[in-house]
């Protein structure tokens, strides 16, 4: 009897490593101890099916707490972003800028064609464009010719990956990217009511240049609601605005912020606006080039350390910061920049942090739309990593929303045991609910690593988001017990 035994025992154990092989065995080879009770019995009541990656390691020595489905590949939405980041900091470093310049030749108080070149500033902002063009008048600059855009630093390739998933979408959070990208790559449509009733309506744009304009709005009695249609159309050097409907009378008027199609020809015109600004007379011709070899540069806006770029990234979760960040790292590798390149940078940093080649796919920076797929393990992998590396660790947590206190979970986690002890990136999509970081511990040192990657939950997400949300709140119980 017992030789025939032998056999099935080994079958038995050959198939349960098999399953542990695939992170599909939750709560195997793991400790027995109350948190992992409590972390099983949160998942388990949930009841939000089998393609709920969660992984827990200690931060420090990268032992692992607790794993359901942990190597199962998910879609993390904007927990991307958290790779995004950590990559960065890890190749760039956290004092890494980009450079935004002036470049030309002046002659007699005039520069024929003045060159605006970009490298990947996710923070220019028309207010810095008009500094730099009063750094031109402080030189003795009185006219320019023609602004030239030079967007060589990255490709042509303005739309990320993924984003044609949602080919009508104008809102800003699907913005575009460029080189030289200005407040965000959006702008600002805002109407204003009329004199009289029956009056148009005043429309205003800043960098007005780029907008080819058919406003059909009218104005409305006072009392009646503004109701305003705008169609957008065209990627190439104008954008064409059709605004139709009504504001009403005695409102100040209504903003509504929206992405451009074309960030280098939207640079152009900004920088021509900046320079009038500034008091200097410009043709107001724009166009597109490089830099010609030997062109001075004239004056330059360096941005914040990248350590301060990426809070946009892991406390509101801002797709644009993502995205340019990725090409970026793509651009310092070998230019002009590519998100797939910057892609294989992010695989390559994996990699180090001990993720075998090729389980990840990642195709952008922000997390935005289907295309990404990573498993819990590996952001818990790459957690570790960073909390092991002391020239990024603390700009990285500082980067993160802080449960109960700032970003995008200033409403969530508000009943720790103690506060801004949970450091975390959220990620929202239709069918995903994630949520990445550390729970700090009362000792230093002390902390987890956590990933918590959930898909198949579309019409479920707030019993997803209670489950991530009691899961840190677990681990942190636990920590400061």
């Amino acid at each position: 009897m017992k030789r025939r035994a032998l056999p099935t025992l080994a079958l038995a154990g050959a198939l349960a490593l098999a399953w542990l092989a695939l992170g599909d065995a939750p709560g195997a080879a793991q400790e027995t101890s109350p948190l992992l009770a409590r972390l099983r019995a949160l998942v388990d009541e949930a009841g939000l099916g089998d393609r709920i990656g969660i992984h827990v390691v200690d931060a420090t020595t990268g032992r692992e707490i607790f794993g359901n489905y942990k190597d199962l590949p998910l879609n993390p939405a904007s927990n991307m972003k958290v790779v995004t980041a950590a990559g960065a900091l890890l190749e760039l470093g956290p004092n890494f800028t980009m450079l935004t310049g002036l470049y030309g030749s002046v002659e007699g108080g005039v520069v024929q064609d003045l060159v605006l070149r970009g490298f990947g500033d996710p923070t220019l902002r028309m207010s810095d464009l008009v500094e730099l063009a009063e750094a031109l008048e402080d030189r003795g600059v009185r006219r320019v010719g023609t602004v030239v855009v030079d967007g060589s630093y990255f490709d042509d390739q303005m739309l990320p990956p993924a984003f044609e998933q949602q080919p009508g979408e104008v809102a800003a959070f699907r913005a575009a990217i460029a080189a030289a990208s200005i407040e965000r790559s959006s702008y600002v449509l805002r109407v204003i009511p009329g004199a009289s009733e029956g009056a148009a309506a005043t429309v205003r744009l800043g960098c007005d240049g780029y907008f080819e304009v058919d406003n059909g709005i009218t104005t409305t009695a006072s009392g009646s609601a503004p109701n305003v249609i705008a169609d957008q159309r065209g990627d190439g050097p104008q954008l064409a605005l059709r605004l139709r409907g009504s504001v009403p009378q005695g409102i100040l008027g209504v903003g509504y912020r929206r992405r451009v199609a074309n960030p280098i020809h939207f640079a152009g015109h900004c920088m021509v606006e900046a320079l009038r600004r500034a008091g200097l007379r410009v043709s107001g011709r724009v166009r597109i080039g490089p830099t010609p070899s030997g062109t001075p540069l004239l004056t330059s806006r360096s941005s914040p350390p990248l350590a301060t770029v990426i809070h946009a990234m892991g406390k509101v979760s801002d797709n644009f910061t993502a995205e340019m960040v990725i090409k970026i790292l793509g651009a310092e590798r070998s230019r002009p920049g590519t998100t797939a390149r910057g892609a294989e940078v992010l695989q390559e940093v994996l990699q180090r942090a001990g993720v075998p080649p090729g389980r990840a796919t990642l195709v952008n920076g922000s997390g935005l739309f289907d295309g990404n797929l990573i498993a819990a393990s590996h952001v818990t992998a790459l957690l570790h990593h960073v909390y092991q590396t002391p020239g990024v660790r603390s700009e990285f947590l500082a980067s993160l929303a802080v449960g109960g206190q700032e970003g995008t979970l200033r409403r969530r986690l508000r009943d720790l045991p103690a506060p801004r002890i949970v450091r975390a990136k959220t990620g929202t999509l239709n069918d995903v609910i994630a949520l990445s970081g550390y729970v700090l511990g009362p000792e230093p040192g002390q902390a987890y690593a956590f990933s918590i990657l959930m898909n198949g939950v579309r019409g479920r997400q707030g019993a997803a988001r209670r489950l991530a949300d009691n899961v840190a709140r677990a681990l942190a119980e636990h920590l400061h017990r």
